[in-house]
């Protein structure tokens, strides 16, 4: 199952580097996973985006439209204690940002789950780094 961090998520709302990576990616071998986070996420980087100019407002809402509607496809990984102590375990481990080491545990939690190789997808070389050394396969979207 593929693993979606938000970094690599977005990249199929907004055309950016990475979109038509991640879009070949989209369209192969359902379902496809990511952590609840992610919703929140998708939405504060949609919105940096409108601040910076590199996104307008009127194409903003065409966005969160097909967001919204796409988001139930996903097979979605709720934050539990379980979760948080895997991510506080591997903030101890890699230097990762609070989000990504979420991410990470939450594709680690599904692997376990689903006894089966999960996929992480992300543009984040350091949260790749770290998803490598727990023996997770990765795929990098270019940033």
């Amino acid at each position: 199952m593929y693993y979606w961090d938000t970094s690599a998520f977005v990249k199929q709302f907004i055309q950016e580097v990475g979109t038509d990576d991640v879009l070949v990616l989209r369209a192969d071998a359902p379902p496809h996973a990511t952590a609840t986070i992610t919703y929140t996420e998708t939405f504060s980087a949609f919105r940096r985006r409108v601040r910076e100019a590199a996104l307008k407002e009127s194409h903003y809402h065409e966005v969160v439209r097909r967001f919204v509607q796409e988001w139930p496809a996903y097979v979605r990984i709720n934050l539990d204690d379980s979760i948080l102590g895997r991510s506080r375990t591997l903030l101890e481990r890699y230097p990762l940002r609070t989000l990504d080491a979420i991410h990470l545990a939450s594709a680690l939690e599904l692997q376990e789950h689903l006894h089966e190789p999960s996929v992480l997808i992300s543009a984040d070389a350091q949260l790749l780094r770290a998803a490598m050394a727990e023996h997770l396969e990765t795929k990098r979207i270019p940033l």
